[in-house]
């Protein structure tokens, strides 16, 4: 056994002795005479981890907006977060800004998109990449453009440690969601563990989105169902593999005046006694408006919620319109809840600080 001084060393340097429990299974797979392992087993390699963090040798998924960064404790930690939103609000496009900006930064990066295909995904990526709206690089509307595109990233991509994946036809079952993240980490090992002068940090999984998820083909679930499976697969592969797993949900029809900001007025058109607009009160109460997902957001250790007020009047750009965002840290595990505002042109987004008008003297 190693005296108090020994430990410190070993947590200092970030090595772990060699542990008597390492082959214990886990509690799952145990038999039942069999006792748990004691936390004896569990502390040192806890102290490890938290001594790394704690030096900046082991660091969360970093975002393209530092006020948002902030707001969940410098960015993406390993654990599950949903990401819930309306049709159209720019969810899809968040997610892959954050897969987009993480891979750049080294992060391997595996992004399942069940609603988009090939072309869409590239066209989005090459539109966030050059800053260039996406929907013409899909429909081909300028040669030029897609030529300049593809000089400025096709190189730049093809060594980017960014996965695609999308749904077959018959759909994309949730079971195959833990060895899908399992994959490529031995790949990519050497760019999530610590070394010096950079940081380890935690795979991204954006799973785009819940509520086209299948299960196995021999069987027949509901919706409910098919998500609360999937939604415990991306817990399982964030636990398993020290992974960040973003879940993008849907919301509930009967929510999207509320995340319109749009609420019904009474017959003296005022709003209704006890509203509050999107970035005012507790982002909590935007906790459960996902489709079919509302209970197991309380499950994930961060929920984030994209509200658009469609009544604020949006600011002139270089690339057409810019829209308010409000994103709502709704829970947060390790961290206090928030709000933080964007601004969303439909390509990409940028803190709403960020003065837009200053791109038209570029």
């Amino acid at each position: 056994m190693t005296d108090e001084r020994d430990e410190n060393q070993l947590l200092q340097d970030g090595d772990l002795p060699n542990n008597p429990f390492d082959d214990a299974m886990p509690m799952g797979e145990q038999d039942l005479d069999k006792a748990a392992p004691p936390i004896s087993s569990f502390i040192l390699p806890a102290f490890s981890v938290m001594m790394h963090r704690a030096k900046g040798l082991e660091g969360p998924v970093p975002l393209p907006w530092q006020r948002v960064a902030a707001k969940l404790n410098g960015g993406l930690w390993p654990g599950l977060y949903i990401l819930v939103g309306n049709p159209k609000s720019g969810k899809s496009q968040w997610a892959l800004q954050v897969g987009l900006h993480a891979a750049e930064e080294g992060i391997p990066v595996l992004y399942i998109g069940l609603e988009l295909g090939e072309t869409d995904l590239v066209a989005r990526l090459l539109g966030l990449k050059t800053e260039k709206r996406w929907s013409r690089l899909w429909l081909g509307e300028d040669a030029q453009e897609i030529q300049e595109a593809r000089e400025k990233c096709f190189h730049q991509f093809t060594d980017l440690p960014f996965h695609l994946e999308v749904a077959p036809s018959y759909g994309w079952n949730y079971e195959s969601l833990p060895a899908r993240v399992a994959a490529p980490l031995t790949k990519y090992s050497g760019l999530l563990h610590p070394a010096p002068g950079r940081p380890g940090r935690p795979p991204l999984v954006v799973l785009d989105f819940l509520q086209l998820v299948s299960g196995p083909v021999d069987e027949r679930e509901d919706l409910r169902t098919r998500i609360q499976r999937a939604v415990y697969a991306g817990r399982a592969a964030a636990r398993d593999h020290g992974a960040a797993v973003i879940l993008v949900s849907s919301t509930a029809r009967e929510h999207y005046r509320t995340l319109n900001n749009n609420p019904v007025l009474t017959k003296n058109g005022d709003k209704p006694g006890g509203w509050e607009d999107l970035g005012e009160g507790s982002p909590g109460r935007l906790m459960g408006l996902g489709k079919e997902s509302g209970e197991l957001e309380f499950a994930a250790d961060g929920v984030l919620v994209l509200g658009q007020d469609i009544n604020a009047s949006p600011a002139d750009g270089p690339n057409g319109p810019w829209y308010e965002r409000h994103l709502a840290v709704a829970a947060l595990r390790a961290g206090m809840t928030g709000w933080c505002k964007l601004r969303f042109n439909g390509g990409w987004f940028r803190e709403f600080e960020h003065d837009v008008q200053e791109e038209l003297e570029i």
